[in-house]
Parts: C-alpha cells; structure tokens; sequence
C-alpha cells in the first residue's frame, strides 16, 4: 500500500533541507557560548562575531540572529589575546586582550604605544532579551596613551535555520538603522509582518555613531583606566516589549541569585578523582544554562546552537537522566509536553491524537510554515518515552497528584501506540509532511536506517530500539494504573508488553549475529546491520535474558566499540563513516544509555568499560564538556577524540550521561511510594576510590551516601538519614 507523502521510489521521501552545513573558518575556531532563556551567543575567542566569518558565530534569540557581526578594534586592528574563558559559573564570558604595536596615523617609526601596553578586560554577560558587554582599557605606559576604539556591528536577522544552511527563495527587508539618543535600533521587516529589531545603547556615548560601528577617541593617563559599557536588545513585534537592560554587574547577581538554579538544588556528589568532580560540575552547570523557563516550569532544550529549542525526545531523555538528581525538571518536561500533546490530525506537522511532539521552533521561518516544527510531531520514540519517564517520576517522588493529572495525556499516549500496532504490527514511522522528517527515531539524518548492502530501507519502519521504548511504556501505564487503582486495566497492559517482548524477539533476532536487527522495512524485511540501538533495548529490558549477553558482547568488539565509546554503527557495515552524524560517530548519551541496559541486566564490566571511555573522553574536551557526539575512529594512544565539526556543546543529554551513568554503577531502584530505595549490586570503576552523594531525595526523603569501592562490588555507608524511607543494598 503506497504511504501518504512518499514519492515512489525514493525509500524515505521527499529530502528535508535541515542538513547543518560546517563553515569551514567557524567549525575551525575554539568557540565561546552562554545560553539565558531565549537568548544565546557563539563566540570566538576574542568575544566577537567576526564579520568575515560564515556559520554560527552571533547573538540569538526567538530562532533569529539578531547580530551577526560584534568585533572590538583598537586602533583599527583586532586586539591580541591573553585569555578567554566562560566564567566558572556559566554567566559570563571573560576575555583579556593587549595591544600590538600602535604606530600612529601617519605611522612613527617607532611605535607611539609598544606592545602589551595597553590592557584590555571584556567581560560578556547574556540576560534574556539582552547582551550586556564592558570594555574596560587600562594603560600601564608611563605616559599618557591617546587610542582609538570601535565596536563594529551589523545584524543579518537570519533564521536559525537559514545559519544552519536551509536555502530560502526570498526574505523579508532590512530598515535603514535609527539613531534614537544613545540608542541606535537596527530593523528588519520579515516576510511574515513582524518587525524584528536590535538595538544597541552606549555608556558613555561615542564620538561617532554610524549604520555600523561606533568609535571613540580616549586619552588613558599612565596607570589609569575607563570603561565602556554596550547593551544590545533583541525585540520583536511578535514578543512581549522588552524591559530595559540592566547593568552587567546587576545581571550577573540576578543570575547566581536565583533558587532555581541547578548546582545550588541538586545533590552534592563528591569522589577522591578532581577530573570526575569537574565533569559532574559541568554537567550541572551546563544542564542548568539549558533550562529554560516555560508556564509549566523549567524543561532542558536542547542544545546550543543548532537546538535551543523544546525537542519531545531530548528533554525526556535528560529528564530522566536527571530523575535522581532533580525530579523537578521531569515534573515541568511532563507538563509541557502534555499540555502540547497532539490532539488532532495534520499531515503538515505529522500530528496524531495522543503523540508527543518532536521538536517547537519560533522565528520567521516557522510563522510562514517554511519548517514544520510550529510545533512539528515527527517523532516515533517521544510519545512512549514520555509514559516511561512519568512512571518512573513517580518511582523517584511518590507524587500520585502529578500522575492523576497527567494519566488523562499517558492514556492518550498509550493509545497511540495501540494504533500504531494494530495498524502496522510494530510501533513504526513513515512520514506524511511534505518538508517533515524521513527518519523519526533518534537517528533522524536521512541515510540512519540502511539494509546490510546500504540500501536505504523503506517505510514504515519499524526500530528496535522503539519496539523496546514501547514495551517499557506498557510496563510503565501497568504499573501507574495499578497504583491509581484500576488492576483490569494494569493487567491487560502487562499482557499487551509481554505480547509485544515475544515478538520483538522473535523477529528481529538475528540468529547468525547473535544480535537484533536495527529495524524492520515497510515490506517486513530485517535491517541486518549491526548497531547501538540495541542497547537501548537493554535500558527498556525488552531483551531475551539469555540473549543479553550477546548483545553486549557485540557492543563491545572492535568494530563497535572505539576505545571512546560505542559507535552508533559497526566499522564493518558498508555506510560506515566515523565523521557521519550517525553511521559510526560516538554519542555520549547513546552510550549512558547503552550502560544503564548492561547493568540491567547484571553486565558490570561492559557498564565500567563505557563509563571509563566517556571519562576520558571528557578529559580531552575544554572543561571536560562532552560534546553532542564526536567522531568514532579509534582511540591512538597519547591522542584524544576526534571532534564532529558542528556538534552541539553543550548538549543537554551529553551533560546527563555522567549523571546517568553514576546513577547505572549505583545500582539505584527507588520506590518512594513504598518508601524504598535500593542499590542493587554498586560498583565503581577503577579511577574512583569513592562518591558521596548528600541530599539524594527519594519522595519526601532525604540520604546522604557513601559508595566506596570494594574487590568485586562497592559497599554503601548510610551517612545521613533525614526523612522515612528504607535503603536495602543487594548483592
């Protein structure tokens, strides 16, 4: 039967023109990013956008770069650099500067200021709607310095997706700038109607304000200093009016002052080895600049900067990647996407009754339907994710109230997924928007799902790793129903996910590799490549006991396994790239992931030798910031990994894996509704004498922890106990 929205003979349909293109001079540079609300910034090392350079670099907010061009000149050349740096909190970017030989205009031969005379400190600070910058210049001549210094700018107000490479047929109009006191306001008017404005405001205001650059001649006695103070606002008639900027010093206090932010509520976990301190302290500080404050509470988007967005599928992920740590962020995720959750049938947005949706994007491209993502539901996994992670929220905190409310939406998720096998037989995908995504699982790129001769398969398409998401969900909808009192309803969804397991595996074992297919075709044919989407199947535990370690085993052969982590795709398949988004790079989430399905399952070594790659991993990346993937070729001694030249960092479940994975070592099942937490057979890896963890909630509880590692497992010492609530440790 022809399926709706697929040109004949193209397997997955018309192409999606959402391809992230690499700008060769940006993908090059050490960048610099800060994320606040709507709002963020990619940076050189210098603090600037610099004009001559395509790709991300720029100031963004609501899907539209507002300035594309931010550049510091002393004396018309770009200032050397000292040092760079984002703050220790996440709040700022620092950035100290110097000067080359300043010979004067006309030029002395002998330089009216030497080098390293003139002392430059930039500090960047982003508080949603605003960039707030100060230059301070100090001279350490030891006469007076007359210099001149520009701030040249432009704004492009490009969408998102425009950076990104999508090729748009016309745009809308840029306004002629105007100079409003100190202010001057840069327009743009957009296809859709809506006026899209920049404005920048000086202190104190230059000698020269033009359409692109403001100049200012100082004198600096010796040892004195001046600062110069820049505010740029992103507004538009789409948004509400924006308030006045604040100073910057103010901001930064705002910012670290706040009860919501993440390091301050989350757990404290401390070991004997400074590298994982430092990557569980990126991972809260970078998972706190993600949250982004919604009407149902803060929820992690995505990543910066191709995905500062709502994703179905990445914020359900890092939800329950946080679950143990801060329960709340799953609390908010839950709500918003319920309160999205599809209700009617749109072909263009691939929207059914009951699904969770994919991905929700604002800007000019999004209003005039240029993307579907307003909000888009081409996503497979979402909508069973999402009645996992409720359940299991519920493990964590023991909220029936929050349950109640949302079991309306899990029902309606459920649904969903019984349409979906009663009409396909498998929970599968194919696409019905016109400019929507081929693949909808999480590897979405268009040539992810591929038969053994590269062939790419048709659909619908059926992934393993979804059929498992779905097993997980029944389990999951039985088990909330049994504690909202309906045993009828908990029984047959237990029947419906032990149906569901035996087919899974009986038809996509693959007898000869002793491992599961990545997915089934549209004609019922077997995917038979191997891949790490089975280990997802090992976090849902839809895998066969006796089957399990095979399929770790595999998991960790050569072809697979690259020293870094788990490949998504063998290095023997013949759509094998290690620098492909998805066919053999290496992605820390997918590895967390793949580590939780070990431990499941009573695989200890496999979670250790995947936790232990990530941790180095981490320790050749800057600040130990796992990237969104990285390249999957194999690890050289005395070299680190290889970086994927646009990945997203930070990356909202690449900064959860550490966080997932010592959940996984802990052995942590809780069921604060009986007032239970057990640690089923703990252990640490080799680089770690101990963790303690203080203030681990479980329900209105409080633990603080101590693992240390033993000969074969670790032993557990209750410290601190604040609340009712019983800790078992099982061998």
């Amino acid at each position: 039967m022809p399926v709706a929205g697929v040109i004949p003979g193209d397997p997955i349909g018309p192409a999606s023109d959402f391809h992230i293109q690499a700008a060769p001079e940006a993908a090059a540079l050490p960048k610099l990013v800060l994320k606040h609300g709507e709002a963020f910034i990619v940076a050189d090392r210098r603090g600037d956008f610099p004009a001559h350079f395509e790709g991300e670099l720029g100031f963004y907010r609501g899907g539209t770069r507002h300035l594309r061009w931010l550049e510091l000149r002393l004396d018309g050349a770009r200032p050397l650099l000292l040092g760079a740096e984002v703050g220790s909190d996440n709040d700022q970017i620092l950035v100290v500067l110097t000067n080359a030989d300043l010979h004067g205009d006309p030029p002395a031969p002998t330089p009216l200021v030497p080098r390293n005379t003139i002392h430059l400190e930039r500090r960047l600070v982003l508080y949603d709607p605003h960039l707030l910058q100060t230059i301070r210049v100090t001279s350490f001549h030891d006469r007076p310095c007359s210099l001149t210094l520009e701030v040249m700018f432009a704004a492009d107000f490009r969408d998102v997706f425009e950076v990104r490479g999508t090729h748009r047929a016309a745009r809308g109009r840029l306004l002629g700038a105007v100079r409003e006191g100190g202010r001057l306001h840069l327009g743009y008017r957009g296809l859709d109607g809506v006026q899209r404005t920049t404005t920048l405001a000086f202190d104190p205001l230059p000698l020269v304000v033009a359409a692109n650059r403001a100049l200012y001649r100082v004198t600096v006695p010796p040892g004195g200093s001046l600062t110069i103070e820049l505010a740029v606002t992103a507004s538009g008639e789409d948004a509400p009016p924006a308030a006045a900027p604040p100073r910057l010093a103010d901001a930064v206090r705002s910012l670290r002052s706040t009860d919501a932010r993440l390091p301050a509520r989350a757990p404290r976990i401390s070991s004997d080895n400074e590298a994982f301190n430092a990557l569980v302290q990126r991972s809260w500080l970078d998972l706190n600049m993600l949250l982004t404050d919604t009407p149902q509470g803060r929820i992690p988007y995505a990543g910066v900067p191709w995905y500062v967005a709502p994703f179905g599928r990445d914020s359900l992920i890092t939800s329950h990647q946080l679950l143990p740590w801060d329960p709340e962020v799953a609390a908010a995720t839950l709500r918003f996407l319920a309160h999205w959750q599809g209700r009617g049938d749109d072909a263009f947005l691939d929207e059914e009754p009951g699904k969770i949706l994919h991905e929700y994007r604002r800007g000019e491209m999004a209003n005039l339907r240029e993307i579907p993502f307003i909000p888009y539901y081409g996503t497979v996994d979402a909508t069973p994710l999402f009645v996992i992670l409720l359940a299991d929220y519920v493990r964590w905190t023991g909220d029936l109230a929050l349950a109640r409310t949302l079991w309306p939406a899990a029902q309606a998720a459920v649904a969903w997924l019984r349409e979906r096998l009663r009409r396909d037989g498998w929970v599968a995908y194919a696409r019905r928007s016109p400019i929507g995504l081929g693949n909808q699982g999480w590897k979405d790129s268009e040539d992810a799902v591929m038969h053994a001769d590269g062939r790419l398969a048709r659909p619908p398409i059926a992934l393993a790793e979804v059929q498992g998401y779905a097993y997980a969900a029944y389990r999951a909808a039985a088990e909330l129903s049994a504690l909202l009192g309906d045993e009828p309803a908990a029984a047959r969804l237990a029947a419906d996910a032990d149906a569901l397991r035996a087919a899974f595996n009986r038809e996509f074992w693959m007898e000869t590799e002793e491992f599961y297919a990545l997915a089934l075709d549209g004609d019922g044919r077997p995917c038979e490549v191997i891949t790490s989407n089975p280990g997802h199947c090992l976090w849902t535990g839809i895998v066969d006991e006796r089957r399990a370690p095979s399929v770790a085993k595999r998991l960790l052969g050569e072809d697979m396994f690259s020293g870094w982590g788990i490949r998504t795709l063998s290095a023997r398949e013949r759509r094998y790239n290690p620098m492909s988004y998805h066919n053999g790079s290496v992605w820390p989430h997918d590895n967390a992931i793949a580590a939780g399905g070990f431990r499941r399952y009573g695989l200890v070594d496999p979670a250790l030798a995947v936790a232990s790659a990530l941790f180095d991993a981490s320790r050749w990346f800057e600040g130990a910031r796992l990237p969104e993937l990285f390249c999957g070729f194999p690890r050289v001694p005395d070299h680190g990994p290889v970086a994927y030249p646009v990945a997203c960092a930070p990356q909202a479940w690449a900064a959860g894996a550490p966080l997932q994975l010592l959940t996984a070592l802990a052995g942590f099942e809780a069921d604060a509704v009986q007032g239970r937490l057990t640690l089923h057979s703990p252990v640490l890896p080799s680089w770690v004498r101990f963790v303690e963890i203080h203030d681990l909630r479980v329900g209105n509880a409080r633990l603080d922890l101590a693992i240390s590692r033993g000969r074969e497992n670790a032993s557990v010492e209750l410290l601190a106990r604040r609340g009712d609530l019983e800790v078992i440790v099982r061998r």
